[in-house]
């Protein structure tokens, strides 16, 4: 494609990319997380360019994006816990990229989740095996609601994650406890908030 980015990193702090196009290269970072985020960032900067805006108009404006509420949002709270808000995506696919996401974090990475539904036959298959990708990047698990979680705690066994830190909650309110407690005080501990089902589930 004519306006693609190059030289992609992500990070705790967002990404950074060459936006490569027809006339040159713009250095760009935006403040959202997840590879995913850089395609849309990508389209509107297409858009951008071809309504005229200039370099430096496109940088300023991609540099102020705001991700969507609930969806990777970034939210620094105290005591060294940064919360990243994912509790509207409840598919595989955005579930992957939030693991994805939690892995670049520097320190305590915990995930606090009830799993994913309606997902039909593939539903305890596909909770097993997020909680295969939980087990490669997080350092603790909460996990809400025994009898809906138990294929992602099944998962996070299969591969190997330690019993020892990982929860099974009845209430988001004593997973959120237990994500508070993990590590050490002032530690920097990333909270990530991933699907947050109603009660009737």
């Amino acid at each position: 494609s004519p306006i693609h980015a190059e030289n992609i990193t992500v990070s705790a702090e967002g990404s950074s990319f060459d936006l490569v196009t027809p006339k040159g290269t713009i250095s760009c970072t935006v403040p959202l997380l997840g590879r995913h985020n850089i395609q849309n960032a990508v389209l509107c900067a297409a858009v951008a360019l071809h309504l005229g805006l200039t370099e430096e108009q496109l940088r300023a404006g991609m540099s102020k994006l705001q991700p969507v509420e609930h969806r990777l949002q970034l939210i620094r709270g105290a005591g060294g816990v940064t919360v990243i808000d994912d509790a509207f995506n409840a598919n595989p696919a955005g579930a992957k990229s939030a693991m994805d996401v939690l892995a670049v974090f520097p320190g305590r990475r915990i995930c606090v989740t009830p799993g994913m539904v309606e997902l039909g036959e593939r539903e305890f298959d596909l909770n097993f095996q997020f909680g295969k990708q939980a087990a490669a990047c997080c350092d603790y698990v909460a996990l809400v609601n025994p009898r809906q979680a138990e294929p992602i705690r099944q998962g996070l066994l299969a591969a190997e994650f330690p019993e020892e830190k990982m929860l099974v909650a009845d209430t988001l309110q004593q997973a959120l406890a237990f994500a508070q407690s993990c590590g050490q005080p002032g530690e920097p501990r990333f909270v990530l908030l991933e699907n947050d089902l109603p009660d009737n589930y």
